[in-house]
């Protein structure tokens, strides 16, 4: 029996044995030479003209930690890791279940239409959702256009609050003034609003007031645009959001796979005996589904620190780096400006280490419920 426990045991390491060399060159190796870069001096060494590299200890790191910048794309990327797994996950899961339990009708229908976001390229999402949020995207437009046809209806009335008995305009402080006073910060717009309005009605054939009032309106409408998502603390809603829609539909598919798997037996049979739908879900689905749970939080996790195309296109950082997280704050020491490899692979290493921390905090949590 120890003979035979002993062969198992050599036969296991010789299967395992080729996976295992290549995960150390794959993985562990760079990780390892990442970490010795990012507690050095290198800049290139000597074969790309730069000086000969040594180990300068963590100076690097207490910079990192010293650094806004760094604390504020760590920040980001915090909210990204509690979008994914407060939102996508169970999100995700309620989808699966109500299509599983053909709560909703068509199942195959929405599983195909929540999916579609994670199947198109991030690039092209990240392009298409900047170019809705932009000020001249659809959301703006649709917004001005809704305040031009509302503003143009007030410069009409007053326009005909304001004609003469002979039907031609009274072009008067009065009429001026109400003009004005339709849109209060005309101010910023004009500079000196009652000096370019009695310009330009001396300009203008005053008889003809939808002329007029096509005019006032195109010189006065106030243009909305999305400025406020450019605000620290707000800024990170749009991206957010898109990553919410984007990578929903993918884990609605995982659970739903493992869904499948439960023995429609085990279900009936709780039905048959008086279970409560809740009682289906807490008690028979969600303790199948532990294992699937936990393995999407990881994806989660690490996607979340490791995103990267999906701010960049839609972004790039934002202004004064608002919206930027550690992969683009990274990426700029690396390859803009002055390259600063060093630290780079400081950010990498810290990246790595947020993910084994937070990896270990969702197993920790996991085992806690299972426990109970």
């Amino acid at each position: 029996m120890l003979d035979k426990t002993k062969e198992e045991k050599k036969a296991y390491r010789r299967f395992v044995m080729p996976s295992f060399i290549i995960f150390i060159f794959v993985m562990t190796f760079p990780i390892l030479i990442s970490l010795i870069l990012s507690l050095s001096n290198f800049s290139g060494g000597k074969m790309f003209g730069g000086d000969s590299w040594k180990i300068t200890g963590f100076k690097n790191y207490i910079f990192l930690f010293k650094d806004s910048y760094f604390w504020n794309a760590l920040t980001n990327n915090i909210y990204l890791v509690l979008i994914s797994v407060f939102g996508q996950l169970p999100l995700g899961l309620v989808l699966a279940y109500l299509i599983y339990r053909k709560t909703v009708k068509s199942g195959d229908f929405w599983q195909g239409i929540l999916y579609v976001p994670s199947v198109i390229s991030v690039i092209v999402i990240g392009i298409m959702w900047n170019l809705i949020f932009s000020p001249y995207g659809p959301v703006s437009q649709i917004i001005n256009n809704f305040n031009s046809i509302s503003f143009s209806k007030e410069i009409y009335t007053v326009l005909k609050a304001n004609l003469n008995t002979d039907g031609t305009l009274n072009i008067s402080s009065n009429l001026i003034n109400s003009i004005i006073s339709i849109n209060p910060k005309s101010a910023s717009i004009l500079g000196n609003p009652v000096e370019v309005l009695q310009t330009f009605f001396s300009t203008i054939n005053t008889n003809n007031l939808e002329e007029i009032r096509n005019l006032l309106t195109n010189l006065l409408c106030p243009k909305w645009t999305a400025s406020f998502l450019n605000e620290r603390g707000i800024s990170m809603l749009p991206i957010l959001f898109v990553t919410l829609w984007c990578w929903t539909g993918m884990y609605l598919i995982l659970f739903l796979a493992n869904m499948q798997k439960i023995d429609p037996q085990t279900l009936d049979a709780a039905q048959i005996d008086g279970a409560k739908e809740s009682t289906i879900l807490f008690k028979i689905i969600l303790p199948e589904l532990s294992g699937s749970i936990l393995n999407s939080a990881i994806l989660c996790i690490s996607g979340s620190l490791s995103t990267f195309d999906l701010i960049y296109a839609m972004t790039g950082g934002g202004p004064a780096r608002i919206t930027q997280v550690l992969s683009i704050y990274m990426y700029e020491k690396a390859f803009t400006g002055t390259p600063n490899y060093p630290l780079s692979n400081a950010i990498s290493i810290m990246m790595v280490i947020f993910s084994l921390i937070l990896i270990e905090i969702t197993k920790l949590i996991q085992n806690k419920v299972e426990k109970n």
